[in-house]
């Protein structure tokens, strides 16, 4: 290995270290590891008063509405750090959740990632009612599968978006929800210390 190689796995060795530093104290406080996942359910819980299943490997969905029109009603949690307009939905045949609650970071348009980083902010959330959803899809591309990283049209998102504007009043965006969403909004943290 050249001296620059090494160089640059000790420069990366540190980085990573300062990284598992740092998520010491976020896994403590959302009581699962510090991933992007498990971020974004802890956050919904409680901004939209959503009680979590007990354990995080719950096949369907990730908990249910406490409160509100949407009481009782399950709900599959995903937090994308972009937003490419991809979902990872319930593959066809299985049971899926009653909605989809889905917080996004900054849209992006297909292509390289290369050298990009990817901060964990909310620009925008999404809720999906999940059987007109994949309705939906299905009359749009009847051939398509349903599953992992499903692509979902421009238009469906633009109807489920429920902040950073309100269009679908399935799940009111009170201010008091608008405040703690902007708490991770991309103009709060800073993405490029």
């Amino acid at each position: 290995m050249t001296g620059t190689g090494r160089d640059l796995l000790t420069e990366l060795a540190e980085f990573v270290r300062r990284k598992n530093v740092a998520d010491q104290p976020i896994a403590r406080l959302i009581g699962r590891p510090a991933l992007p996942g498990h971020f974004g359910e802890f956050v919904a819980a409680r901004i939209f008063d959503i009680e979590l299943n007990k354990g995080a490997a719950k096949p369907g969905f990730d908990g249910r509405f406490r409160s509100g029109e949407l009481t009782g009603k399950s709900v599959n949690i995903k937090f994308y750090t972009k937003h490419d307009r991809l979902l990872d939905m319930t593959e066809e045949g299985k049971a899926g959740p009653d909605y989809y609650l889905v917080m996004t970071g900054p849209d992006e348009k297909p292509g390289p990632s290369r050298g990009k980083p990817r901060p964990w902010v909310i620009v925008s959330v999404f809720l999906f009612e999940a059987a007109p959803l994949v309705d939906e899809l299905k009359t749009r591309s009847p051939k398509k599968k349903i599953g992992v990283a499903t692509y979902v049209p421009v238009d469906l998102w633009a109807r489920a978006m429920i902040y950073s504007n309100c269009v679908s009043p399935l799940l009111p965006v009170t201010e008091a929800r608008r405040d703690q969403l902007s708490l991770f909004s991309a103009a709060r943290i800073a993405c490029n210390e």
